[in-house]
């Protein structure tokens, strides 16, 4: 039991810290899964691009958007398919992170191996649970911003712009809220062998009263994600080996850290929590996949 003497407290630093020990523990394995998650996150983005495309000249059309805002919507849409494809490629993996986590923090050793064969009866759950969480984090931004951006043009200049700025707001505050409620629904739903909602309901319940402390985590590791993000595209780019394929892999290689680390704190933040809320011994967790 090394990890859990550190569960009394749940907070930015020490969750951080939890996840940076796990990672140093078995560095390869994990950034290993990341690569993976990332391939398969591309090949994803690849098949969905097109149906973007597709349904961006119809979207347009439908809904009479203002020339003004064709690049931003534009540009959101694509944003919003490499999100898609991240949270569905990383899903495939989060079981047996989950698993891999656990024995880590138990016991200081784990057979990966073993960890993806627990987690394979869990991989369909785990992955309907994303698709539901994408879609509904994905509503909850359009809505807004399509109210924004209709009701913005169609008033006069000053409401219209204040109305405009709210709906952006509440673009990015409403999502986020989502996605901190069930930042820990894959654990739960590997740990506990519920269904897709269930894990959500349960990773809402887990997370509850911490949600401030989970979203000021996750906004940390994102700031450290964007550092990364543009090292690596100013490299490539500009230093080493151009726009082509090799720059391409280059700025996966770099961006597998910061992603190793997103990967991580799911199974991280549901462990303590379990710890902190529920008032469970390390005993406790012991046969917590028996």
């Amino acid at each position: 039991m090394r990890d859990f003497s550190r569960f009394s407290e749940f907070s930015v630093g020490s969750v951080i810290g939890n996840a940076a020990r796990v990672m140093r523990r078995k560095p390869l394995a994990f950034f290993g899964i990341t690569l993976l998650a990332s391939i398969l996150s591309t090949i994803i983005r690849v098949a969905l691009a097109p149906i973007w495309v597709t349904l961006f000249p119809w979207f347009i059309s439908l809904f009479n958007i203002p020339a003004a805002a064709y690049i931003l919507i534009a540009a959101t849409g694509e944003f919003a398919v490499g999100i898609i494809s991240i949270a569905l490629g990383s899903s495939v993996f989060q079981g047996a992170l989950t698993y891999a986590i656990f024995m880590l923090l138990q016991q200081g050793g784990v057979s990966m191996v073993e960890a993806f064969q627990r987690s394979t009866s869990r991989v369909p759950t785990i992955i309907l649970a994303s698709l539901i969480m994408s879609f509904a984090i994905g509503l909850v931004f359009i809505i807004p911003f399509l109210l924004g951006i209709l009701l913005g043009t169609a008033v006069r200049r000053v409401l219209g712009m204040l109305i405009f700025i709210v709906a952006m707001i509440a673009a990015v505050v409403l999502p986020s809220l989502l996605f901190v409620k069930w930042s820990a629904f894959a654990p739960a739903c590997m740990v506990e062998r519920t269904g897709a909602i269930a894990s959500l309901w349960i990773s809402s319940d887990l997370t509850k009263d911490y949600r401030c402390k989970i979203f000021g985590i996750f906004i940390l590791v994102w700031i450290i994600f964007v550092i990364f993000f543009a090292i690596a595209k100013f490299c490539s780019n500009n230093l080493i080996f151009g726009t082509g394929l090799l720059g391409y892999f280059f700025s996966v290689i770099v961006l597998t850290f910061p992603l190793t680390f997103l990967n991580v704190l799911p199974a991280v933040i549901y462990f303590r929590l379990r710890v902190v809320k529920e008032n469970l011994a390390p005993e406790s967790l012991a046969d917590i996949f028996d």
